[in-house]
């Protein structure tokens, strides 16, 4: 009979746990209250990490006061020499930070974004000036900033000689009738630009305005987002045209350098019988304004038509257009070509302007 013996083994379960606490109070009973670290058996537990912290957010440094204090030493120091310089001949001036020297709109402008003004208002790199934008609405052309302020005055003074009386005018209304004859385009309840207005009933379809005027708000909040051009100097732009920069800043300005850098400046009319022969004579004619930008503008939608489509939905239609007058502006549309083409038949038929054949043909 065999007797297996189980004392020499170390029990189980919670017996065991208090066997290893009693063994741990021992060995700590021989260090000194100084020495007591902590009970060695629990671990530090580890720091919770949010969804709103960051993975580099340390414990906050000690603030080392002895660098506070040799940074005063030096500032008392510096103090002391400039008030010893102050008989002699050298001047010694204090330091004064980058913020205390640039004005206020110059912080502002490098704080929330764009480039310093470094030049004048209304020059080539600061933009159109008011009056310069009103010149090219009504007449397609950028003049100088001098002569469109003229202009303007001009316009003002007039306006006010023919207030300037103490007659009553109009007895009986409030702010007065309009005068007659009305001019070209006149409408009292006009309410969008021109050049918009025109562009818009060009791109209706079937009466439907309102799909139209979505289509050039898409069309402008586009041009609105879009990065600045760039400019070919293949194919220069209106003369006195602002920088690319300025252009997403102004869609409507956008939208009528484009329409008006391309725009012929004349058509040639086919005189039958004219020529001699019964061959018709090529007359070159002049444009108006609205002419001209209803022809480029007609050209820029025959190379939109001719694209393959890129997709579909309501707003592939109006982003054509838009990636078309950036296209124009950067010199890569085929509009500056047919552009080209017009104005060689023009320069080739200019002599046909003071023909015999032609006042020939008028009598008869």
């Amino acid at each position: 009979m065999v007797i297996l013996t189980i004392g020499s083994q170390e029990p189980r379960g919670r017996h065991n746990s208090c066997s290893k606490n009693v063994a741990s109070n021992a060995e700590l009973s021989h260090v000194s209250k100084n020495e007591y670290l902590g009970p060695p058996f629990i671990q530090s537990l580890p720091r919770n990490r949010w969804y709103s912290s960051q993975g580099n957010d340390h414990p906050p440094k000690a603030i080392d006061n002895s660098q506070e204090a040799q940074n005063s030493q030096v500032e008392s120091e510096s103090k002391e020499e400039v008030s010893t310089a102050e008989n002699g001949e050298v001047e010694v001036t204090s330091p004064t930070s980058s913020a205390e020297v640039i004005d206020d709109a110059t912080l502002e402008q490098l704080f929330f974004g764009g480039r310093t003004q470094t030049s004048s208002v209304g020059g080539a790199e600061g933009g159109l000036t008011p009056a310069q934008e009103d010149v090219l609405y009504r007449e397609g052309t950028i003049p100088s900033a001098e002569k469109a302020e003229a202009l303007v005055a001009a316009a003002e003074k007039s306006e006010l000689e023919t207030t300037d009386s103490t007659e009553m005018h109009n007895p009986g209304h409030k702010f007065g009738l309009p005068k007659r004859p009305w001019p070209q385009g006149f409408n009292l309840k006009k309410r969008y630009h021109p050049v918009l207005e025109q562009i818009t009933r060009l791109l209706m379809r079937d009466g439907k305005l309102s799909v139209a005027q979505r289509n050039m708000a898409i069309v402008m909040n586009y041009l609105r987002t879009a990065p600045p051009p760039i400019y070919s100097p293949k194919y220069p732009l209106l003369p006195g045209t602002p920088p690319a920069s300025h252009l997403p800043l102004n869609p409507i300005l956008y939208i009528t350098v484009a329409v008006d850098s391309v725009a012929p400046l004349l058509k040639i009319r086919n005189v039958a019988g004219a020529g001699g022969g019964g061959r018709a004579l090529e007359l070159p004619v002049p444009l108006g304004v609205r002419q001209r930008r209803r022809v480029a503008f007609k050209w820029i939608l025959d190379v939109i038509n001719k694209k393959p489509s890129k997709g579909s939905g309501r707003k592939q239609f109006p982003y054509r257009i838009a990636e078309e007058i950036v296209a124009v502006v950067e010199g890569r549309s085929g509009v500056w070509e047919k552009r080209k083409q017009v104005h060689k038949l023009g320069t080739a038929a200019r002599a046909n302007v003071g023909s015999n054949k032609l006042k020939v043909k008028k009598k008869m």
